[in-house]
Formats: C-alpha cells, sequence, structure tokens
C-alpha cells in the first residue's frame, strides 16, 4: 500500500514537472483572480453562473516537436465542419523550453517550442461582453464557443480574453493573423473564432488525436506519463489552475 501511495506521488509530481515550464513566473495579479472562479465574486451579480467546460487540453512543451500538426488538423477539421479554418491553436518557439531527450531520441533535435491554446476559463470572461450571445458554452463539452452565425465581429471577446499570446514574429507557422489573445479573427468570414474542443467530432480534438508524438507515446515507443496535448478533466479547478499558470509566461503581455 505505502508503495502504491508513493508512486502515486511520484506520478503526480513528475506531471507537475513536466506540464510547468521552470522558468513560467507567477501569473499577474488579474490572471491569478480571473480565470480560477473569483471574477464572479468581484463583478458581483452583473457576472453570469457559468458552467465548467468538460475539460481543457493541456500542453507539455517539452514533448512538442513544432512540426504544426495540430494547427494544421485544427484548421482542416474545423473547414470540413464548416467552420473558419483559423488555427485554435498555435505554436510559438521558446528557447526557455527543455525537451525531452526521447524527443531529440526520436526525432532529432528540431528546436524549442510552446503551444498556447485557449485554457477554456472558468469564469469565461469572454462570454458575458458579447452583445449577441454568440459565445456559448456548449452543451455535451462545456466548451465556449463562438457560433460564426451569429458573430458580428465587434472583438469584444477578443478584448476580454486574459491570455495574450507571444509576437506572432515568434509564431513557428508562416500565417498572421494579427493574434493577440486565444482568440483570433478570420479576416475571410469576418467571425473571431477559439478553441472549442472540436465538440462536433465524437473522437474528440483533432489537435491531440493526430499529433505524431502522442501516437508514438500510445504506441508504447516513446516512454512518458503525459501526452504532448492531453484533454484533463477538472479536477477541483486544479487542472483549469495548472493550464492557467503554464500559459501565462514571461514576455507575454497583452498591449
Amino acid at each position: 500500500m505505502a508503495d502504491d501511495e508513493e508512486r502515486a506521488a511520484s506520478q503526480q509530481q513528475d506531471l507537475s514537472r513536466r506540464a510547468f515550464l521552470k522558468q513560467s513566473g507567477a501569473a499577474v495579479a488579474s490572471v491569478a483572480l480571473v480565470g480560477l472562479g473569483f471574477a464572479g465574486s468581484l463583478k458581483g451579480h452583473a457576472f453570469p453562473s457559468i458552467a465548467n467546460a468538460g475539460g481543457v487540453i493541456m500542453p507539455d512543451p517539452s514533448l512538442c516537436i513544432g512540426c504544426l500538426t495540430c494547427e494544421v488538423q485544427c484548421s482542416e477539421t474545423h473547414a470540413a465542419a464548416g467552420l473558419s479554418d483559423v488555427p485554435r491553436i498555435r505554436i510559438y518557439r521558446r528557447e526557455d523550453v527543455t525537451v525531452d531527450p526521447q524527443i531529440i531520441e526520436n526525432f532529432g533535435d528540431r528546436g524549442r517550442f510552446f503551444p498556447n491554446v485557449c485554457v477554456q476559463c472558468p469564469d469565461a470572461p469572454c462570454l458575458p461582453v458579447c452583445p449577441v450571445d454568440a459565445l456559448r458554452v456548449e452543451p455535451k463539452t462545456g466548451a465556449r464557443v463562438i457560433d460564426p452565425k451569429d458573430c458580428i465581429a465587434c472583438g469584444k471577446c477578443e478584448q476580454a480574453c486574459i491570455f495574450p499570446t507571444p509576437i506572432e514574429d515568434e509564431a513557428v507557422g508562416k500565417d498572421r493573423f494579427g493574434q493577440r489573445t486565444r482568440i483570433t479573427r478570420d479576416e475571410k468570414l469576418n467571425v473571431f473564432a477559439k478553441c472549442d474542443l472540436c465538440y462536433f467530432r465524437p473522437e474528440g480534438p483533432a489537435c491531440i488525436e493526430r499529433c505524431p508524438v502522442n501516437i508514438r507515446i500510445n504506441q508504447g515507443l516513446i516512454k512518458s506519463d503525459v501526452l504532448c496535448l492531453d484533454l484533463l478533466e477538472p479536477v477541483d479547478k486544479t487542472n483549469f489552475a495548472m493550464m492557467r499558470e503554464q500559459q501565462t509566461a514571461p514576455g507575454e503581455t497583452k498591449e
């Protein structure tokens, strides 16, 4: 019994170690509050009660090879569903990431990368600011989803998002969207888009399913207790807190 408890504790410590960048730093005060359930108490009755998302996509930067498979699959999957093809997940270069030795062994030294994706905030500050209720909680997954049929591209949700992105010059992909937060404007369709956990797919998020590192981990070719991209269910908001801290990194300031 003691051995099992020690093993479980060790696995949890490993998850924490791998899920966070050592130099990610502390979140700013507003980020520490908004996104974890405290914004409602700050805004009083004007802030609606919002159901938690059923999960959050948690990247492990130490396992990312910067191949952009997740971005491509995100774009193609949403386009096939008749939605905006702007990628809801973006990969940036980050030199302070420590790459897992197994990644170098399997794929070579490709560089250091950091995936950015929506945190699916429990408070979802993007929701109440939408003047036409185009941003809603999807019933099955709890994902915060923008309905393009109702979106008027006012940009209020993008402005309300408290999670900035690095400058696009650091993005691995060549496309530029003028992205500042985890909510992106599609200039072609004149709508905004964000990660919706691929709520329309029975298989779940395409980025997780198609990631080549995930495939090798699932095949046992790479030994890892966690995936490069994984869908973690909320545990007393712990996973949202982990994601919030991981995704609030140095140098990411919202102008």
